[in-house]
């Protein structure tokens, strides 16, 4: 093996610095060996947002502004299910993101609908808030129909988070079905959106359209804004695949060698039989290697604008519906399954694997979960911990401010 110690030297260096450039450019992602979990959870955007979102909020609470026109029927409306904390709420922030930003002609094209998810609202801390009351269009309760009344009392009493969540979960997209909406999107209360996020939801939305029609479909069961990366790695189930990818650029680099030492006579001297098994054996399947631990989002990241994610796809933190899936399919699904325990993100998914529905996703995402204390009761933490055990976007937090800003002034025909 003498006569190939250069070779190796030659490798060794090359594997090294590829696992140094990896190490420098694969820290955020959760499926990497290389990940950072404390500097990946750094909140470097969000932690702006935030501000943004509080501080126009604390506006609308403090000044009197006049509602402006508000087209009818809205191109979008938004339903938010909001529920008591214990010790914390982030309604405010979801809202203040949301609309912080809007120009009055976005602004008039969209609806918000707090539901306010307690048959006693005042256990909800922010029940009667100015800055509700002046940022939610409406603000319907379980007191407006006697039967969702009834309903939701049963539910409390029995402490059933799952049953009791999609309940409210169909509350809110039943109360924007009534607006006309031709699309409807629902969000959790713990989330902050990202400065701009109606333009790029809109186009979106027309893409998904378009290659939904496309691929034989008359619509499509959901668009996502946002999910979690940790579960898009590689997966244990496509490992058929892996396996075949391996083998065919293994064998691709020993047919590329063997070609080399026919048609190049001069690469003979270097191609012997030892460097041939050394690049084929070893080390070839060391940078395989390499490839796979980097994580999959990292070398192979989801491409960017609209595309399937039908599987590992996590959580419902904001799915926008076609209207005509909310009346034809799902409101129907919700009320035949009234009190199955299955949470509402697992409900829906179920339905689309059992109906072969297209789920689009959109990337970059444009909302973050910033919730560290579960809706019902389970802690993740304290408000401004975005620890590892919270669902999260790490490429949501690569966004910068500046950049957005001009975005949103040129996609409204306005320059800085």
């Amino acid at each position: 093996m003498y006569p190939n110690i250069g070779l190796i030297l030659g490798f060794l260096f090359i594997y090294s610095s590829l696992i140094g450039y990896f190490r420098s450019i694969c820290w955020k992602d959760p499926t990497s060996k290389f990940f950072q979990a404390q500097h990946a959870h750094v909140p470097a955007y969000s932690a702006y947002r935030i501000r943004q979102a509080e501080q126009y909020a604390e506006s609308v609470a403090t000044e009197q502004r006049t509602q402006g026109t508000r087209r009818s029927p809205p191109e979008l409306c938004i339903g938010i299910p909001s529920v008591q904390r214990d010790g914390i709420s982030y309604l405010k922030l979801t809202l203040g993101s949301l609309q912080h930003g809007l120009s009055a002609a976005e602004r008039a094209g969209l609806r918000f609908i707090v539901f306010i998810a307690h048959t006693d609202q005042t256990r909800h801390p922010d029940y009667r808030q100015p800055w509700l009351a002046g940022m939610a269009d409406k603000l319907p309760s379980y007191s407006d129909d006697p039967e969702r009344l009834a309903l939701a009392r049963v539910m409390e009493l029995n402490q059933t988070h799952g049953t009791k969540s999609k309940f409210d979960y169909s509350i809110a997209m039943e109360e924007c079905e009534k607006t006309g909406a031709p699309y409807i999107l629902i969000v959790e209360d713990d989330v902050v959106f990202l400065y701009g996020w109606r333009h790029r939801t809109m186009q979106a939305l027309d893409e998904a359209t378009v290659k939904s029609w496309e691929a034989g479909y008359t619509d499509f069961l959901y668009l996502r804004l946002f999910y979690y990366e940790g579960l898009l790695g590689w997966n244990s189930e496509s490992w058929p695949t892996y396996l075949g990818s391996s083998l065919a650029v293994t064998i691709s680099v020993s047919c590329l060698l063997v070609l080399t030492r026919r048609y190049v006579p001069a690469a003979r001297l270097h191609l012997t039989r030892s460097a041939f098994l050394l690049t084929t054996l070893i080390f070839t399947p060391l940078l395989i290697i390499l490839f796979f631990i980097a994580g999959r989002n990292c070398t192979s990241p989801q491409p960017d604008g609209v595309h399937l994610m039908s599987k590992n796809a996590c959580c419902g933190q904001g799915f926008v519906f076609p209207r005509t899936t909310v009346v034809n399919e799902l409101l129907p699904l919700f009320r035949n399954n009234r009190w199955s325990e299955v949470p509402t993100d697992s409900f829906i998914e179920e339905y689309a694997d059992m109906t072969g529905a297209l789920r689009w996703a959109l990337t970059p995402v444009v909302m973050q979960h910033i919730g560290g204390q579960s809706s019902h009761g389970a802690a993740r933490g304290t408000y401004g911990n975005m620890s590892g055990g919270n669902i999260w976007n790490f490429g949501f937090e690569d966004n910068d401010a500046e950049t957005l800003a001009a975005e949103h002034l040129r996609m409204n025909g306005r320059t800085l």
